[in-house]
């Protein structure tokens, strides 16, 4: 999952076979020829990848992999904001990289034709089932192989809620107000809400509403033959109503970036945002960083309702068919997910909860925030992610219809009726 406003691009370059050098440092004919024919084996592997906070992890994983295969190196571009406006470009001129992320279903039928059939790859065997269902076209065939599993609800500080006397989570509208309220009396700042970019809003805010429906997927078919709407819904006023008071215990949240956001939450100036595990890595690395948890999204009045995680698999890598290493990466991906090794540089460095039957991530690898979430899934307290059945475009569009509600823009019911006018628009 993509989740910050940077993008950083590292090359792991492997040297060729040392130069053999003749009389006063001139190279030989014969050293000549060896080293150009070592460096023309080397294969570079080219990822674009949106999850940004695994960059630095799997950078590392790379060069472990490069130290294992000396004949195969490594572009990694991850890369934010920008990602799906980039790998338009790049397929445009025809650069498509050899591997890239797409989030599953409707974006797999956007970028189907142009990748790699891998069902035939030994682990997609292994593939738990919601991830498996989001990568397999309706060919039946297996076109990615999925990252994580990833939920989100909101990141909260122990330290800050111990301070302030709250013993534990609310999992109620009026209890989450009643804490926030204690944590302003305590001189400790409640929410911090990154509300510039319209990212998180567009994917996490208003995919809870899709989420709550009796059947999400029977909804969203309806908002595709037209015989569901957001206008009028029950479900998504509250969540429009919850958006509005998330926004108004904040700062300056429509000038708030992801990155100011974490900042914030790392440097202990806030009790609580919207987030989920993939952020671990950043607090880890932080330097005495605070305890974090990961807690459910207080809605309404209704404890049995709320107290659940919003869980999917957020993203996938795809194979380009037209790669010229589509066997070395195919070669990369077994070794990722089927050997020791590779195994811990997903749960141990990149700290992520495997989707694959085959492994699991131990709390100490994974961290306060993904036990939480772990501890949600074992328990059946989920709910799904729907973002990634939207028509392309509709992230974007309902992001800015948030901005738009938590500035005074439109009202509830306008702010629908905009959720409604945009899904119609980019659905045709």
């Amino acid at each position: 999952m993509k989740r910050t406003n940077k993008s950083r691009s590292v090359l792991y370059a492997v040297l060729g076979a040392p130069l053999l050098l003749a009389g006063c440092g001139e190279q030989s004919q014969e050293g000549a020829t060896a080293s150009a024919s070592s460096a023309s084996a080397v294969k570079t592997i080219h990822i674009y990848q949106s999850k940004i906070e695994i960059d630095e992890a799997l950078k590392k994983t790379a060069a472990a992999y490069t130290a294992l295969h000396p004949d195969v190196q490594f572009q990694i571009d991850s890369i934010s904001d920008n990602y799906s406006t980039g790998l338009k470009t790049k397929q445009a001129s025809g650069e498509l990289p050899d591997v890239f992320t797409i989030i599953g279903n409707q974006d797999l039928k956007l970028w189907q034709s142009e990748l790699e059939d891998i069902s035939d790859q030994p682990w997609t065997k292994d593939m738990i089932d919601i991830a498996k269902k989001g990568i397999t076209g309706d060919d039946g065939k297996v076109y990615g192989m999925p990252v994580s599993v990833e939920g989100y609800g909101y990141i909260y500080n122990k330290q800050l809620f111990q301070k302030s006397g709250i013993t534990d989570v609310p999992l109620t509208l009026t209890a989450l107000k009643t804490d926030v309220d204690q944590l302003k009396s305590a001189g400790i700042q409640p929410l911090i809400g990154a509300y510039m970019d319209w990212y998180q809003a567009g994917n996490f805010l208003v995919t809870m509403g899709i989420a709550r429906q009796p059947d999400p997927e029977a909804f969203i078919k309806g908002l595709y033959d037209g015989s569901s709407t957001f206008v009028g819904n029950d479900v998504f006023k509250q969540v429009a109503e919850f958006i509005k008071y998330d926004y108004s215990q904040g700062k300056n949240g429509l000038s708030t970036n992801f990155n100011a956001q974490t900042t914030a939450m790392v440097n202990g100036d806030a009790a609580m945002t919207l987030g989920g595990n993939w952020l671990q890595p950043t607090f880890d690395s932080a330097n005495k960083g605070p305890d974090m948890g990961l807690m459910p999204l207080p809605v309404n009045d209704k404890a049995d309702e709320n107290d659940k995680l919003y869980v999917g698999v957020t993203g996938y890598w795809a194979i380009s068919k037209n790669s010229k290493v589509k066997q070395e990466v195919k070669d990369f991906m077994n070794w990722l997910v089927t050997t020791p090794e590779g195994q811990a540089h997903i749960t141990k460095d990149m700290k992520m909860i495997p989707a694959f039957s085959t492994f699991t991530a131990n709390d100490a690898d994974i961290g306060s925030l993904g036990t939480d979430l772990s501890r949600y899934v074992k328990e059946g307290k989920v709910y799904g992610s729907y973002n990634s059945y939207y028509p392309d475009g509709v992230a974007q569009a309902f992001g800015e219809a948030v901005q738009k509600l938590v500035a005074g823009k439109a009202d509830t019911d306008g702010f629908l009726q905009e959720l409604q006018n945009e899904w119609d628009r980019l659905v045709k």
